[in-house]
């Protein structure tokens, strides 16, 4: 607003117009102390407004900014509520409790000042405000780089004309760079215009940081967290920071924690930490046909609550809690796993905590089942494979216990096979997780892959008669227990002994002594016992399996041997849709001691090197194996493949009693390569391959599973 006095119809000398100019400076100056809170605003953006007092006195303006507010902006995006202290030695605020799937815990609130929002300055909306000539800035109340980082960032320039918008906007710019407790612009009236100061007072060092309430929060966190800001002048901006790296490491964690409350005293920082602890846990059964909620199901509580390692008392964890689902899931007993969380009653801003419920949804568990297949080895020449029936009874919760009963009975064009096992998953409960399979097993299977003719000898496959000329079976009867047990994550051991009898029959089931070649057959009908046997199974990307069995000579005529197998697999994306992969396995074994021929490690085939018939490359006491192929996406669900394949026995063919690979003509070693197709189909990939052989010969190839 421009004022005039009265006087005679003269142009103004240039002290009158300066004078006028002042009083306007005076005028701005009154109407600045009530836009004191949009400065406050503009610079906490993410805090409650907050003005603790607002002072005027011949031209001055005077906007105090508590350390308080300061702090506020520490908590980020949460609501803060904070207050004026006479204290400069001490400062606060708190933070609104977890927010998260179970609900608010508790309501906060934001304090405000009751004339927030009023209109600056007594302006109307939409009035443009003054400008006011400003002749001189200045920083006072620190010396050095704290005052050479908040000149930088002033824009204002002396000599210019500005709103009190834009002085409120600069001393915003210098209180959010951090290094201030108080941020306080003066103005004072010159002969050349309006000299703006601004007064600023440094916070205290920092010197230490405590923690409380952080039960799972590791102190080596908080000491990295703060160790750059010890012994230095507090910046609000890295303290902020600081906290978000503590909020950060609960949230990475899935763990429901964070700072709900900092107190500064002496120039150490007080923070209090909030984690959501688990109350109750409770179980529910949800009816599969009518979705309604019953307290008991066909599996015992204690069955199912066992799988969990949440419980009463610690931390609430969100990926714990997924794992927890994935065990209880993994018991095959279930359609839907799900927890629900439910604030306590008990619960607080302070001491917050959940009560959770899992709720499950049985399926059926047991019943008969029949089905046919194939079976890669149902011919023991051809590489295309022989159909196979099965028919089953399996209880998949026995007694309520997670205990399953399999009796299954598979009959094809040369195998046969009648299983019965009972599994337990949890011995007793024990707290190692060890799980117990007994199994007793009556099977005949073809031995034409080591004692028949190899079929690329040129004189086709062996005549199916009796006698010397025919089929050799191998007939075996076995009872076996096995104890397993998890060793680490992705990780199992197994640990077992097996007792077996084995003898060859011919076609008539027959006891046979020699085969075609006329060579001996009685040291097969002999008696083992104790197989035993450890395994490792990795489910990673990258795959690594060691099977270790040991038969143990309980009885001087019993059999003494040692077989050790090793495989490793990996799949490689090659774009990055992932769909074109490469993917190499490696795989071999060796015996050691007693070995007869029908344990011994058959090369060739559908599951080893394709472009040869079932065990055509050899057999041996050692071998070794490798697979390259790949895989290319065509017609959806078609894929194509490439694929090589190479075997070797080692020289350990002549090992074997007998020699059957050498009195058969097999090569030893060989490789192969070919063409395949790849569909997903409902009983799992199938594959249909065409390969040639080193010799140039070439074979079709069918086969169950995504590789060879």
């Amino acid at each position: 607003m421009r004022t005039t006095r009265p006087g005679p119809e003269r142009p103004p000398t240039p002290g009158e117009v300066l004078r006028d100019w002042q009083r306007g400076a005076c005028n701005w100056l009154q109407n600045a102390a009530r836009s004191a809170e949009r400065l406050q605003q503009s610079a906490l953006q993410e805090s409650a407004n907050a003005v603790q007092r607002l002072q005027q006195h011949h031209y001055h303006r005077h906007a105090r900014v508590s350390r308080h507010a300061a702090f506020a902006s520490l908590s980020g995006s949460l609501p803060v509520t904070y207050q004026s202290q006479s204290s400069a030695n001490k400062l606060h605020f708190s933070g609104k409790g977890m927010n998260c799937i179970i609900g608010d815990l508790a309501d906060s609130s934001i304090s405000s000042d009751p004339h927030k929002g009023q209109a600056a300055a007594g302006k109307p909306a939409g009035e443009e405000q003054e400008r006011i000539l400003v002749s001189e800035i200045e920083v006072k109340g620190v010396d050095g780089p704290l005052k050479d980082a908040a000149e930088k960032v002033l824009t204002m320039k002396p000599n210019f004309s500005y709103t009190l918008q834009e002085v409120e906007d600069e001393v915003a710019h210098v209180f959010e760079l951090g290094w201030f407790a108080k941020c306080q612009p003066n103005a004072e009236d010159t002969r050349d215009g309006v000299k703006l100061t601004i007064e600023v007072e440094a916070n205290n060092q920092l010197k230490g940081v405590t923690a409380e309430g952080a039960n799972v929060l590791p102190a080596r966190v908080i000491e990295d967290a703060f160790q750059n800001q010890y012994d230095k002048t507090l910046n609000y901006t890295d303290f902020k920071g600081a906290i978000q790296k503590l909020d950060k490491w609960y949230a990475d964690r899935g763990i429901f924690g964070q700072v709900t409350h900092v107190e500064m005293d002496n120039e150490v920082a007080k923070v209090t930490v909030a984690e959501m602890v688990v109350g109750r846990m409770n179980l529910q059964y949800q009816d599969k046909k009518t979705g309604d909620i019953r307290d008991e199901g066909a599996t015992k509580p204690e069955v199912i609550m066992r799988q969990l390692c949440t419980r009463s008392g610690q931390v609430y964890s969100m990926q714990q809690a997924r794992r927890d689902i994935d065990a209880v899931y993994s018991m095959g007993l279930f359609d839907d796993v799900k927890f629900l969380p439910q604030p306590s009653e008990d619960s607080s801003l302070e001491n917050p905590t959940v009560d959770l419920t899992l709720q499950v949804k049985e399926r059926k568990n047991g019943g008969l089942s029949a089905g046919c297949g194939i079976s890669a080895q149902g011919h023991a020449e051809g590489a295309m494979p022989g159909f196979i029936g099965s028919c089953s009874y399996s209880q998949r919760n026995l007694f309520g216990l997670n205990q399953k009963l399999t009796a299954a009975l598979e009959a094809g064009q040369s195998d046969s096979t009648f299983r019965i096992s009972h599994t337990d998953p949890w011995v007793r409960g024990d707290p190692h997780r060890t799980s117990r399979t007994i199994s007793l097993q009556s099977a005949k299977t073809s031995g034409n892959l080591i004692h028949a003719k190899a079929q690329d000898e040129g004189s086709g496959p062996p005549t199916q008669t009796t006698g010397p000329e025919g089929n050799v079976k191998v007939a075996r009867l076995m009872g076996a227990v096995e104890y397993g047990r998890p060793l680490a994550q992705g990780w199992n051991g197994t640990l077992g002994i097996n007792f077996q009898r084995a003898n060859c029959l011919d076609d008539h089931s027959q006891p046979m002594t020699k085969n075609y070649a006329y060579l001996n057959l009685e040291c097969m009908s002999e008696w083992m016992t104790g197989w035993m046997h450890g395994s490792l199974h990795g489910c990673m990307v990258e795959w690594v399996g060691r099977w270790v069995e040991q038969a143990l000579p309980v009885h001087h005529s019993w059999l003494n041997f040692n077989r050790l197998r090793l495989r490793a697999e990996r799949s490689i994306p090659l774009a990055l849709s992932q769909q074109l992969q490469a993917y190499l396995c490696a795989k071999g074994g060796m015996i050691i001691g007693d070995l007869p021929p029908y344990e011994a490690f058959p090369i060739g085939g559908t599951s080893s090197v394709r472009g040869y018939s079932e065990g055509g490359v050899g057999s041996g006491r050692s071998y070794v194996a490798g697979t390259a192929e790949l895989h290319f996406p065509l017609v959806a669900p078609l894929g194509g493949t490439l694929l090589f394949d190479y075997g070797s026995d080692l020289d350990s063919g002549a090992s074997v009693l007998g020699d059957p690979a050498g009195v058969r003509g097999k090569p030893g070693s060989g490789w192969g390569y070919g063409a395949g197709i790849r569909i997903d189909s409902p009983v799992g990939p199938l594959r249909l391959e065409y390969a040639w052989n080193k010799e140039g010969r070439s074979r079709v190839h069918l086969g169950i599973g995504a590789h060879g």
